[in-house]
């Protein structure tokens, strides 16, 4: 069966008990189209998704510095090597990193201009919009519901 029969079956829901594994495969499939669609848009940025959410965690203290533990914190990603992912980001000149005065044992990290530039590049790159831009305001308020019944259901 190829791909694209695929996605059409695991589309055919007609009870979400029943058919709790299409969606999950539907869940499943659509995360990595959509890491896929970003990695390729982020390449141009010479980002990587981490990266990416990490300078993006960075900025968002801007014009301060974050602490690496603040950055963990946030991060998307469980299990990403967040110390290493800012060591890259200071080797391309996005992020640096400074020891922080207050405990010399500690690390600031704070986003540097070429940073801030791509940060923008990205805000005004319309290819990341047009992921959502069909999405009326009840379909991203229900979406973002449904997918956090998803998240609730994996703790009990």
């Amino acid at each position: 069966m190829k791909k694209s029969e695929v996605f059409k079956l695991i589309q055919n829901i007609e009870d979400p008990v029943k058919d709790g594994d299409k969606i999950l495969s539907n869940l499943h499939y659509t995360h990595f189209f959509m890491m896929d669609s970003y990695k390729k848009l982020l390449l141009s940025y010479d980002l990587t998704f981490t990266q990416a959410n990490v300078l993006g965690i960075v900025n968002y203290f801007s014009p301060n510095s974050a602490t690496l533990e603040e950055v963990k914190e946030m991060v998307l990603e469980s299990n990403s090597d967040v110390s290493r992912t800012i060591t890259r980001l200071a080797e391309k000149g996005f992020v640096e990193k400074m020891i922080n005065k207050e405990n010399r044992r500690k690390v600031s990290i704070k986003v540097t201009p070429k940073g801030q530039k791509t940060i923008k590049k990205i805000d005004q790159d319309g290819s990341f919009k047009r992921f959502t831009q069909t999405i009326s305001l009840p379909e991203a308020k229900t979406f973002v519901k449904v997918l956090g019944k998803l998240r609730e259901s994996t703790l009990l």
